[in-house]
This record gives C-alpha cells, sequence and structure tokens, in this order.
C-alpha cells in the first residue's frame, strides 16, 4: 500500500494498479484489523484521485461501518465527501457534509477538515449558491492556509476566487486567481489552474484588456485540456488494469483446467490397468472432456481478443487496435500510391454533460455517438474511439476535401442525434479536425497531431464545426 501511495504522488497509475491489485489479492490473509483498515483508507484515496469515485464511495462506506478509530472514520468521510460531489450529485444532504465535519473536528484532522469545507464550498457554488460557499470558505480560511499544503491552498483560492467573481467582487477575484496560480504553478494539470485562468480571462474581457484576456484565454485552453489529458490517462490506466485483470483470472482458469485433466489422466491410467472395458468409458469420458475444455478456450480466446480490440462502451476500436490497422491502411496506400486522410472530432462540451446529467448520460450519449455514426463509416475506413469523448477515422483513398465533406455529414449527424430517451434536454455536437498526406505526410501520429490541431481550430473558433489541416494556418 506504500508503493500505491507513492506511484499515485508520482501519476504512475498503471503501477499503482498493479500494486492495488496484488495488496487485494492478499486481503483475505492479513487478520489484523489495523492493516485491513488502513488499506481500506489508501484504496479510497487511490481510487478517488484516479477518478473511480464509486468504488472510493463503497471502501469509505464500509470502513465508517465498520469498528475503526476516530483518525479512520474522519478520513473516510473526507473521502466520501469527496467521491458525493464529483460524481456530480446534486442534491446532496447537508448531513454528509455536517457528519464528516463532526468526524474530524473529534479526530483533529485539519488537512482533512481543509478538504471538507472546500467540497462544501463547491458543493454550494455548483448550486449556485454563491453567498453561503462565500461564508464557508470564508470561516475555513485560518484552518486551510495553516496546513501550508498547495494542492488544497490551490484548490480553496479557486473557490474563492470563482465565488468572488460571481458576487461581483473583481479585485478579490483577481486577487485570489492569481494566488492559485502561484500555488498551482508546481501541481502540474489541475482544476485549479482551469478555474483560475477561466477567471482572468473573464475580468480581463470586461474592462476591456484585449491583450490580457488573450494570454489568459490561451492559458485557460491549455490548463483545460491539460487536465482532460490527465483525466483521459488515468481513466485508460483503469481500464488496461481490468483488461489484466480478466487476462490473470483466464490464466487461472486455464491451469485449473490443466491440473484437472492430469488428475483425469491418472485415475484413468490406475483404472486401465483393471479393466479394459472401463479404461474405453473412461477414454470416451476424457476426449469429452477435452471437446468442451477447447471449446471454453476458444470462446474465452474471442472473449479476450474482442475486449483487446474494441471499446467495452461503444463497441468501436479501441485505440490500440486502431493504430495497428490504420498504419497497415497507411502502407497499403503508399504502395498503391493512393491519398490517405484522418478525421479526429470530440463532443463539445461533454463535461458539462456529465457534470449536469451524469455519467450514465455521459455513456448514453457516447454510445449513440457510434451507433448513428457506424451506419455511416465506408468498408475500408477505420472507426475508434481512442479516449474519453474523442473518436477517430482513418480514410483510405480519400482526398482531404473529400474527408472534410465527409466529417460535415457525421457533424450533422451527430446534431440530428434525439436526447428524449434521457429525459433531459440538451443538445450533442462535435468539433472536426482534418488532415490528410498532402499537408502532414503519411505518419499516422503527425497525422492524428495535425487533425487534433485544426480541432482545437474548430472548438476556438465556436465549436460544431469542421476545420481542415492547413500547413501555413497552423504554423
Amino acid at each position: 500500500m506504500s508503493l500505491v501511495n507513492i506511484y499515485a504522488i508520482s501519476n504512475e497509475w498503471n503501477e499503482g494498479l498493479k500494486h492495488l491489485l496484488l495488496s487485494q489479492q492478499m486481503l483475505p490473509q492479513i487478520k489484523e484489523k489495523q492493516y485491513q483498515d488502513i488499506h481500506s483508507v489508501i484504496t479510497g484515496v487511490f481510487y478517488n484521485q484516479l477518478g473511480q469515485y464509486e468504488l472510493a464511495l463503497d471502501y469509505s462506506t464500509k470502513l465508517i461501518q465498520s469498528e475503526t478509530s476516530t483518525r479512520n472514520r474522519c478520513l473516510a468521510n473526507s473521502l466520501i465527501t469527496e467521491a458525493s460531489f464529483k460524481l456530480s450529485k446534486t442534491n446532496l444532504s447537508k448531513d454528509i457534509f455536517t457528519d464528516a465535519i463532526a468526524a474530524c473536528e473529534e479526530a483533529a484532522e485539519p488537512v482533512a477538515l481543509s478538504s471538507i469545507y472546500s467540497y462544501q464550498a463547491a458543493y454550494e457554488i455548483k448550486n449556485n449558491q454563491y453567498a453561503a460557499a462565500k461564508q464557508i470558505l470564508e470561516k475555513a480560511q485560518p484552518l486551510i492556509e495553516s496546513t501550508k499544503y498547495p494542492p488544497y491552498l490551490a484548490y480553496f483560492y479557486s473557490l474563492l476566487s470563482q465565488t468572488h467573481f460571481a458576487l461581483g467582487n473583481k479585485e478579490a477575484a483577481e486577487s485570489f486567481a492569481l494566488q492559485t496560480l502561484s500555488y498551482a504553478e508546481t501541481l502540474g494539470s489541475s482544476e485549479p489552474k482551469v478555474i483560475a485562468n477561466q477567471v482572468l480571462y473573464s475580468l480581463a474581457e470586461q474592462r476591456g484588456d484585449t491583450e490580457a484576456a488573450l494570454k489568459y484565454f490561451k492559458q485557460y485552453a491549455e490548463a483545460d485540456k491539460a487536465y482532460l489529458d490527465d483525466i483521459k490517462t488515468k481513466h485508460l490506466a483503469f481500464q488496461l488494469a481490468q483488461h489484466r485483470a480478466a487476462e490473470q483470472r483466464s490464466h487461472i482458469e486455464y491451469l485449473s483446467q490443466q491440473n484437472n485433466l492430469l488428475l483425469l489422466k491418472q485415475k484413468y491410467d490406475k483404472v486401465q490397468a483393471e479393466n479394459n472395458r472401463l479404461f474405453i468409458a473412461l477414454l470416451i469420458l476424457a476426449i469429452s472432456l477435452l471437446s468442451i475444455f477447447a471449446y471454453r478456450s476458444k470462446t474465452t480466446q474471442a472473449k479476450l481478443r474482442h475486449l483487446a480490440q474494441n471499446d467495452g462502451l461503444t463497441g468501436l476500436f479501441n485505440r490500440r487496435h486502431f493504430t495497428q490497422e490504420a498504419n497497415r491502411a497507411i502502407a497499403k496506400c503508399l504502395k498503391y500510391s493512393q491519398s490517405g486522410s484522418c478525421i479526429l472530432f470530440d463532443l463539445d462540451k461533454f463535461k458539462s454533460i456529465n457534470d449536469t446529467y451524469g455519467h450514465k448520460t455521459g455513456d448514453w450519449v457516447l454510445k449513440q455517438v457510434a451507433q448513428h455514426c457506424k451506419p455511416m463509416v465506408r468498408k475500408q475506413d477505420i472507426f475508434a474511439r481512442i479516449g474519453g469523448e474523442e473518436f477517430c477515422l482513418f480514410l483510405p483513398n480519400c482526398t482531404k476535401e473529400d474527408a472534410a465533406a465527409i466529417a460535415e455529414e457525421y457533424r450533422e449527424k451527430l446534431t440530428q442525434i434525439s436526447t428524449q430517451e434521457t429525459s433531459f434536454s440538451f443538445n450533442i455536437s462535435g468539433s472536426f479536425g482534418v488532415s490528410d498526406f498532402s499537408s502532414s505526410g503519411s505518419s499516422l501520429d503527425k497525422l492524428i497531431a495535425d487533425a487534433d490541431a485544426a480541432m482545437y481550430q474548430a472548438k476556438t473558433s465556436g465549436r460544431n464545426k469542421v476545420c481542415q489541416f492547413n500547413t501555413d494556418a497552423n504554423s
């Protein structure tokens, strides 16, 4: 569990998940309650950092229900407030925060208390209760500042900046936003950076300072992209860990089957010496069992192959298989001197859909996008989901102009998706970037990077449009 903590701090999520899996396999052998509780606390912290909030909530709730220490009850309550808030529960009971604050005051844990107060204020901001958020933050300010803990201070000042901006206190909003950036400077990609730059951009825009507004908008766009990329990295690491666990279970099942066959053969040899007729019967039985095992093994391999090649939510190719197939197609295009194009798009304001309507609705949107786009894919095209809300197509024997026209059809198709099934009313659209051999060369990485640049241009110029990569314009 110490290694899990270390890899979480250094953002090495794959290694952290590997050691977490090992610890979970060892846990049934651990009888001492103090070590069981340590496992629950660190697992809850790790899953919250990884963005797997349902799992974090499960571990933390079980810890509270057990006979644990005052400190562990405090930490578990702190993790529950974070996970509940991140799961976009806009109707949280105030008791969640009240119980957590009481538990951490009893345990005298200022760092955990700081976290709870910050998420309590963030919850009020999410519900547009800015005056209430300001009251919570100002009351907790001495406590949070006394921790001298940069991640919490950065988040705290970003919430203060956001609150003062909403209440019209422009000077205070700017001051706290700048303090946020000074603390967030060493944190890498983070939500406080996004919030602070957005506030500074809005303030500069309001006072007509276009130079400062452009500067902070660029910083906001870069911080937002880095933050979303970090979330995607964590999600992909978790998917890979799930796939590895499935492979391990399959391997264990295979070894168990092999062991069963060995035992059967020993019994068969013993019976053969006693009775030839029984030997024939056992031989038939062994052949039957082998046929069953072979069938199951073949079925398992087919399932694993599908898991390895396809995205579990949409059924489209995953990034790894897309890369393999696209590189093969590029080689074929080069062999026959054909053109080739790449279309990259992601869904506009998808994070807002998740935050407003929940991840279940977000997953529904991703499935609908795949279902509506699949019938439009040509037989030779390669279509994949390569990230959270990011999709990519490689189109062999297709010029950039033709690819742009095809992308326009996809864009129009997205806007026609009805959200009535979700019981919510919102628009679905995407921003598209197009690149081809003539402007980007035949490297898949370069094609995707240039399409990404064009897609970014589509987003920054209003979203819901198609932009082609142009060497001069994007240089």
